[in-house]
């Protein structure tokens, strides 16, 4: 994970955006430490000395401290994982711990380093007169990956894995597992099913992939407008923890969208559920008005004993090297329930300075950050909640997520799979709606076709993507 500086200089002067860092990602299903050896003593006092480095870090960070209850009314003998949850607020629904698998440095985007290199999500489909069935639906595929190498692309449709039906139970394979024969198909519109295709494909085995968030670009032009579209996947700032090349590639997109004169803009954040605060920044500072520069973007409150408690973030310009500032006044956001944390940040924190529209769904409501702890001699991670997350205006309240305001412009990608298409195509649900909101052409969804193929989503590999919300180190 990038690290800017280390959090003792939190007490230091220095600018503030050098010490804050934003990830979210997924809550990973916990490993229980457990020990085989018959020496119960031995077990009860490494969750003792387990659960005092539990409790010691949670009273410096915890942003819900008070909330903590008295040291005589804790059990040091329980569990990590049951003590952690006997510490967490009602109010928290974010903080994690896991066992620690490796001493190695946590990157900000773990589940590239052994992947297939494609999103996907499994559904249950149900069509008029055939059973139910799980299949995988492909969202993206990364370049340069075992998945791309077999010509997967958004859209496709995994049915089967080595000849057997995907279940509840086997589908996390698709995460990254060893070579393997995949059964593709595709969803034929005539037949209103899913199609497979002539021959199975054979897959490799999963290996670390590099998933660029910069991911497609692109420029339309209505009238005398020029729209530029970006979908953005991720807030990293390159593949391994000290290099910025996802951010330089940011640039270089802006640089292009402002050497073709951009003056609307098309942000899809569908299926980014965070990361780091600098990205965020970045982006920010690129969309903003350039009268805005150099203003407050937002700020972080930590818990009353943290001196200083709040540490402000700022558009600024300084940022920009390379890239451009587009100057927009309008920003249209294309989002997901998947959409969330640093994605959210940048709804709210560009809220008071341009007109924000945001299509799609429903957002998570993350407006939390938290900072990541591991120990590994006692081989486990934590990440606490140690912040809140508010924008120049002291506005901090979308716990409930963000959502489109006009119900013309809320839109399930999911809802009509013969609009299910790849990313740049102007038939393709979220961004036709996005163009028609621009040109002024949008029409309230007509009634539903009731030929569509109904799909119930059961998982959604975007959800196990890095951890929380604000990291800290």
């Amino acid at each position: 994970m990038k690290v800017l500086h280390s959090i003792c200089t939190i007490f230091a002067p220095m600018k503030a955006r050098n010490i804050l860092i934003l990830i979210l990602g997924t809550l990973i299903l916990p490993i229980y430490l457990t020990s085989c050896g018959v020496d119960r003593w031995k077990e009860y006092a490494g969750q003792t000395q387990t659960d005092r480095w539990i409790d010691d870090t949670m009273r410096v960070w915890y942003y819900w401290v008070d909330a903590i209850p008295h040291t005589n009314d804790l059990n040091y003998f329980q569990a990590p994982f049951t003590f952690f949850a006997s510490l967490k607020s009602e109010e928290d629904k974010f903080s994690t711990i896991d066992s620690l698998v490796s001493v190695t440095t946590t990157r900000s985007i773990p589940y590239t380093d052994y992947s297939y290199g494609f999103q996907f999500t499994t559904n249950q489909i149900e069509v008029e007169g055939e059973e139910n069935a799980i299949v995988a639906q492909i969202l993206y595929v990364a370049d340069g990956s075992p998945a791309s190498e077999i010509g997967l692309k958004r859209g496709d449709w995994i049915m089967k894995m080595d000849g057997n039906f995907i279940t509840e139970q086997n589908y996390k394979k698709l995460y990254g597992s060893s070579a393997m024969e995949l059964t593709v198909g595709y969803y034929d519109v005539e037949k209103n099913a899913i199609v497979a295709y002539d021959k199975p494909r054979q897959i490799a085995s999963a290996r670390p992939v590099n998933d660029n968030p910069v991911h497609y670009k692109n420029v339309y032009t209505s009238g005398s407008k020029k729209i530029g579209y970006l979908v953005y996947n991720h807030f990293s700032s390159g593949p391994t923890d000290n290099s910025n090349e996802y951010d330089n590639d940011l640039r270089s997109a802006f640089q292009y969208f402002a050497s073709q004169q951009v003056n609307e803009f098309i942000l899809d954040l569908r299926y980014n559920n965070g990361g780091l605060l600098s990205c965020a920044e970045l982006l920010c500072t690129m969309l903003a008005p350039s009268s805005a520069l150099g203003q407050e973007l937002g700020y972080l409150e930590f818990n009353n004993h943290f001196n200083p408690q709040i540490v402000p973030f700022t558009l600024n310009s300084g940022l920009i090297g390379n890239g451009a500032n587009l100057n927009l006044n309008t920003l249209y956001v294309l989002t997901s329930s998947q959409t969330a944390s640093a994605s959210e940040m940048v709804i709210n924190c560009l809220d008071p300075y341009m007109d924000v529209v945001i299509i799609g769904g429903t957002t998570v409501g993350k407006n939390v950050g938290s900072r990541n702890f591991s120990s590994p001699e006692l081989m486990i991670t934590m990440n606490p909640i140690v912040c809140k997350i508010y924008n120049s205006e002291g506005k901090s309240d979308y716990e409930s997520g963000f959502q489109p305001a006009y119900s013309g412009y809320v839109v399930n990608e999911m809802s009509d799979m013969s609009r299910f298409l790849p990313f740049g195509d102007t038939n393709e649900a979220l961004l036709s709606t996005a163009l028609g909101a621009i040109d002024g052409s949008i029409q309230p969804p007509a009634q539903e076709d009731t030929r569509s193929l109904r799909v119930t989503t059961l998982a959604n590999s975007i959800e196990r993507r890095a951890s929380h919300a604000v990291r800290i180190k």
